[in-house]
């Protein structure tokens, strides 16, 4: 795509009417510094995505700002660059062979904005101001496209089941005060390569009626179409044409099953790890979850109040995995943490926190197994590269377009790591390394922590603790 004049008033003739906001608690936090109000309409039979979106960005930033730097990952599935998916075993990301999906811009841009790139960095968009943002004021951008989804089983695009739609818009990347600058990732194949700041979302969807909805935000109007919800990290939408829906609620937290029959035994897990979780750590501002069971290319994947998990899960995976994916609404929705550069922040956290869940649940054994298998093939792992001449790194301060391969990764991120956290659990008691993750959810809340601040929160529940952890991480169990 090439630059592209901004806010051409033609356009604004074909397109539809600017968003109002619908009713929406207002949270005790400070405002974000990012407000989306978009409309989103479904094509099924064009297979096309449309999307009016209002962008309102407040510089609270501390400098002037005379450029803003959005992620548009639906770039990454046109194919112009490597497929964004492990092609060790393609046929599982692409069951009907390999094809790209597309998109076209019908606007983008502003008032106040000079020029817009779009995505002449693969996945980057670059708005360019006619004059600098200054501290506390605001603009208002416009972005209006239509998606063509690719037939594939990743997290964005659609299966046999589902329609998956996350980090499917123009989204503000986070901006870092220490460079004085936004910083833009890449996706990549490997791990989660989403570093964004919390943002208000407003959202209109037009899809049949008949289809079952997970969103990030809860319905705000009487059909369900209104949705809205402060301090998310992303707004995902997963559609079902045909599905079941189980929910089964506990701790004033209600979670949802869509899947095809097979899982509803799966919306109580994920009800009674928000409750675990919640009373071990923090409430979270918003009491609804989605779990959505569908061709996946991986066990589960993460999202603010959904999650994906693979339709392929036996009954024995389904509750580890749920546990895992339910306590990313701690560690990666409500307290940010950079995916990228320190992938195993939020993973040795998940991971941990799924041993934790099921000693709460009275499955002590059971925790003391999983722990088990992960050792076995962290050391696995290293005795067969050690055995092929070869070193195993594992060293978790690498970031994931450092790994070499999925293998390298699992081993490092969430294996060693959670052995990591493990040691440093065995030394404070499970009770208090909970202790010390509820200081570091208060200190972080709806904010962005990097590993200095975990080690942080430790060292405020027991001095000592924090080095601890950092030296566990440092060095091989084995």
């Amino acid at each position: 795509m090439k630059r592209i004049a901004a806010a051409l008033p033609l356009l604004f003739l074909v397109l539809s009417p600017l968003l109002t906001f619908v009713s929406c608690e207002t949270r005790a936090d400070a405002p974000a510094s990012c407000v989306y109000e978009m409309t989103v309409s479904v094509d099924e039979a064009e297979n096309v995505v449309s999307v009016d979106q209002k962008v309102t960005v407040v510089n609270s930033f501390g400098k002037d700002i005379d450029e803003l730097i959005f992620a548009f990952y639906p770039d990454a599935f046109t194919l112009k660059t490597p497929p964004p998916v492990d092609m060790t075993s393609p046929e599982t990301a692409y069951p009907y062979g390999l094809n790209a999906g597309g998109y076209v811009f019908l606007e983008a841009g502003g008032t106040e904005v000079e020029s817009v790139s779009l995505c002449e960095t693969p996945c980057k968009i670059t708005v360019k101001l006619s004059s600098p943002l200054s501290p506390g004021d605001k603009t208002e951008l416009r972005f209006s496209f239509n998606l063509t989804l690719p037939l594939c089983n990743a997290r964005y695009g659609y299966n046999d089941f589902s329609v998956n739609l996350s980090y499917f818009y123009p989204q503000l990347c986070r901006y870092d005060e220490n460079a004085e600058a936004f910083v833009f990732n890449n996706y990549v194949a490997t791990g989660d390569p989403f570093v964004f700041d919390v943002a208000d979302y407003y959202v209109t969807l037009d899809c049949p009626e008949d289809w079952q909805i997970a969103c990030s935000a809860p319905a705000s109007g009487e059909n369900g179409s209104k949705r809205c919800a402060q301090g998310l990290r992303d707004m995902t939408l997963i559609l079902a044409p045909e599905a079941e829906v189980t929910s089964f609620s506990s701790g004033g937290y209600t979670a949802y099953a869509i899947h095809d029959g097979s899982y509803s035994y799966a919306a109580e897990y994920a009800a009674n790890a928000l409750n675990v979780f919640s009373q071990a750590f923090c409430d979270l501002p918003v009491r609804e979850y989605y779990l959505v069971f569908t061709p996946f290319i991986a066990a589960g994947a993460e999202f603010s109040n959904v999650a994906l998990l693979s339709s392929s899960l036996t009954f024995a995976e389904t509750e580890k995995t749920v546990a895992h994916e339910v306590s990313h609404q701690w560690w990666y929705s409500l307290v940010g943490s950079d995916q990228v550069n320190f992938p195993w922040q939020d993973e040795a956290l998940a991971q941990w926190s799924t041993l934790y869940y099921f000693k709460k649940r009275g499955m002590k054994d059971h925790a003391v197994t999983i722990l088990k298998g992960y050792a076995e093939f962290y050391y696995d792992y290293m005795t067969t590269q050690h055995a092929l001449g070869e070193s195993a790194l594992c060293d978790v301060h690498r970031a994931i377009t450092d790994y070499r391969d999925q293998t390298d990764y699992f081993a490092t991120v969430y294996c060693k790591a959670l052995l990591a956290a493990e040691i440093t659990a065995q030394s404070v008691t499970d009770d208090g390394f909970c202790n010390a993750l509820a200081i570091y959810a208060k200190d972080n809340r709806l904010s962005f922590a990097c590993p200095d601040d975990l080690y942080s929160a430790f060292d405020s529940y027991l001095k000592g603790a924090g080095n601890l952890f950092r030296n566990s991480l440092n060095v091989s169990p084995y």
